[in-house]
């Protein structure tokens, strides 16, 4: 069965680098998704209980851990976006704007998901 990842599954997905914390990125996405979810319950595990975990994860990854650190330039993240067809050709201002505002909420939504179907 071969699985079509999101645009932000895909960008969680080729983000996570384990090496940083001498571990092998030579593993499947299974994996490497529950390792980078231990290191982020860690690093920041603490703020699962005043937040909740989706959105202390959203947070993690606006902090650039080593483990998970996606694109955060808005230009970068415009151009990903166009390119994987995440937003539309044609889009205003106001919606790069919206996508922008909810990009790490969508990838620490995404994420789950991803720990949850693999």
């Amino acid at each position: 069965m071969t699985t079509t990842l999101t645009f932000y599954e895909k960008t969680i997905a080729e983000n996570i680098d384990l090496e940083s914390y001498e571990l092998s990125n030579d593993v499947g996405l299974y994996d490497k998704v529950n390792a980078a979810y231990n290191i982020f319950k860690q690093e920041y595990g603490w703020n699962i209980e005043r937040m909740g975990e989706k959105r202390a994860f959203a947070e993690w990854l606006q902090g650039l851990p080593s483990a998970l650190t996606v694109p955060f330039y808005n230009y970068d993240i415009l151009n990903r976006a166009y390119l994987h067809d995440a937003i539309q050709a044609d889009s205003t201002e106001e919606q790069e704007d919206k996508f922008l505002e909810d990009y790490f909420k969508n990838l620490s939504e995404a994420f789950f998901t991803l720990k949850e179907n693999l």
